[in-house]
């Protein structure tokens, strides 16, 4: 009896309790198994009703600061990582990045996002030549000092995804930034391992790896972005793996901030740009098991950016209709899957996504208008949501006392 209750529950949407804390890896597989990609997103979309503020959907306005763009991984998607020519090259300086950052609040930016390389001076005699010049140990203390100047001198919260990094490392950037982040990306460790993978040879990606700075930002009450990858050659159990290894993280420290779910975007000069790309429906799987599993309290977070086409991407419209981006239809489609926020975009384009600068942000009317039009208002936000930030108890508790 107790099986046939259990796989009876299954087949229906989820309870009002199970929409706050997400479904366990069992509910999700049952409801794959079962369920077509529309009822999946129609049930994501009722979980995702049940949650605060139900009709917002965030972004962040930001400028984005690629700190180095040496890496000692060469990952087989990537165009951001460039091998260091001389010390000179190597790092911006904290001159280029205040202009930036001045340049990014004058335009509306309230979040700094820091990305950079991970850890190059294990890599390259360059990376460790520039900080001995300038007086650092590492690629991460250089980090904390530019956040910090970024904090003082034009009040923008910094974001740091500085890679993978020490407790002692992450301890030192809480104290400059009002978040962090490092995506988990995949569950898989064969595409470390595999000739021809998406991560061979980069041991930074392995899975355990991650998880233990993830696991370490949460000891240290850090609020912290993660999330995984679609389309780098991983199978959707894999991606569900992944999913749910964010999560029991989440469940035993409350620091997740939000779920980024990023599709990948094959990119000419790299190893994979031949690779199909996943289609929107992939997108739209993810997305709403993603939704499912981390409940209606949980950011999920896809960038606009990257959203793929659809084949009724270009289909006709009504005759006043404004015109829209090509990637309009995907962006309804998202957030019809789930998506409650569209992540960091740099108003009046200060700066472009240094990751994938061939694809530019939207336009913010564009989208704000695509997204009132699927019945949802698109709200600016900080770099951490509301529950880190609001109230003296939380600010005490994640935000440390030089950044409240």
């Amino acid at each position: 009896r107790l099986r046939r209750r259990s796989a009876a529950r299954s087949s229906v949407a989820p309870t009002a309790a199970d929409a706050s804390r997400g479904l366990s890896r069992a509910e999700v597989d049952a409801l794959v198994a079962s369920k077509t990609l529309d009822e999946l997103c129609a049930l994501a979309r009722e979980t995702r009703a049940r949650g605060p503020n139900p009709h917002v959907v965030t972004f962040s306005p930001k400028v984005f600061i690629p700190l180095t763009r040496a890496c000692r991984d060469a990952c087989g998607y990537c165009t951001f990582a460039k091998d260091p020519q001389s010390a000179d090259d190597v790092f911006m300086s904290v001159p280029e990045i205040l202009e930036i950052a001045e340049a990014g609040r004058r335009a509306g930016a309230l979040e700094c996002l820091f990305t950079l390389g991970d850890r190059p001076e294990s890599k390259y005699k360059e990376a460790r030549e520039a900080l001995t010049q300038m007086g650092f140990e590492s690629t991460a203390a250089y980090l904390a000092h530019c956040a910090a100047a970024v904090l003082e001198k034009t009040g923008l919260l910094p974001h740091c995804n500085a890679g993978v990094v020490s407790r002692d490392e992450l301890k030192r950037l809480r104290e400059v930034s009002i978040s962090q982040g490092l995506m988990l990306e995949t569950s898989a460790d064969r595409l470390v391992d595999d000739l021809n993978a998406a991560h061979f040879g980069c041991d930074s990606k392995r899975p355990n790896t991650r998880m233990k700075v993830i696991e370490n930002a949460g000891a240290l009450r850090i609020p912290f972005t993660s999330g995984i990858l679609v389309g780098i050659g991983e199978t959707r159990s894999e991606r569900l793996d992944a999913l749910f290894m964010i999560k029991a993280s989440h469940l035993r420290f409350d620091h997740v901030q939000e779920v980024l779910v990023q599709n990948f975007r094959a990119k000419i000069d790299t190893k994979m740009k031949d690779v199909p790309e996943p289609d929107l429906d992939e997108l739209r799987w993810t997305v709403a098991v993603a939704r499912l599993a981390f409940g209606s309290d949980m950011p999920i977070q896809c960038p606009p950016n990257l959203t793929p086409d659809s084949d009724d991407a270009r289909a006709p419209r009504e005759e006043n209709a404004v015109s829209e981006d090509s990637r309009a239809f995907g962006w309804r489609a998202l957030l019809d899957a789930g998506v409650s926020c569209f992540g960091g975009i740099s108003p009046e384009r200060v700066t472009p996504d240094h990751v994938s600068p061939e694809l530019a942000w939207p336009n913010l009317d564009q989208l704000a208008f695509v997204t009132r039009d699927a019945g949802f208002a698109l709200t600016p936000r900080l770099a951490a949501p509301p529950r880190f930030v609001l109230g003296r108890e939380a600010l005490e508790t994640w935000v440390d006392a030089r950044v409240r």
